[in-house]
């Protein structure tokens, strides 16, 4: 009989402890999102290759493939946590209804088809969800040419460049960062 009240008090703390943690609140972390991904696709006659160039998530988090050191074996991004009050920067040119009212679409051949890039650039900072595609974005030329890209879009690119080259801690393909300071980026 002894065991068996033993055994029934075991079983009766065991179910008292499960009961217990239970009812505590589990301390979930805040589910993060993408706010920004841009995608780069290059090609050439001899290949075609696609990184992700720039990924922001809502808590700050950044991250870029590297291009300078690629190991096929074993890819691994390059992060970043973004200072809040860069983040809030990216977060304002993002949501601005200049940035919202974007064409889907800016292609530009400065030359030869045979060889180029491509960026693919997702939004989903503001309620609503937005992709842009951009084909050998060159903003300096383009202003050189008398065609230039819309500000908002100038400013969107300067803004990616400058946060790759952050994250990534690689120079970028150009100098470009030294152009958009000349706009005034």
């Amino acid at each position: 009989m002894r065991t068996h009240q033993s055994n029934f008090c075991v079983v009766i703390v065991c179910l008292v402890s499960v009961l217990s943690f239970a009812q505590e609140p589990t301390q979930q972390k805040p589910a993060t999102s993408v706010l920004l991904e841009v995608v780069r696709n290059s090609w050439d006659v001899d290949r075609n290759e696609t990184l992700v160039y720039l990924r922001v998530y809502s808590d700050g988090l950044a991250e870029a493939h590297s291009m300078k050191n690629v190991d096929f074996r074993h890819i691994e991004f390059k992060k970043k946590q973004l200072p809040k009050g860069e983040l809030a920067a990216l977060l304002g040119l993002l949501s601005d209804p200049g940035t919202l009212q974007l064409k889907p679409e800016y292609v530009r051949y400065w030359g030869n088809k045979d060889f180029g890039y491509k960026y693919e650039i997702t939004i989903s900072a503001s309620s609503q969800k937005r992709a842009i595609e951009l084909v050998n974005f060159q903003p300096f030329a383009a202003r050189k040419k008398g065609k230039p890209y819309p500000k908002q879009l100038e400013k969107l690119g300067c803004r990616i460049w400058k946060l790759r080259a952050e994250v990534s801690g690689e120079p970028l393909e150009k100098n470009w960062l030294s152009g958009c300071a000349e706009f005034g980026y």
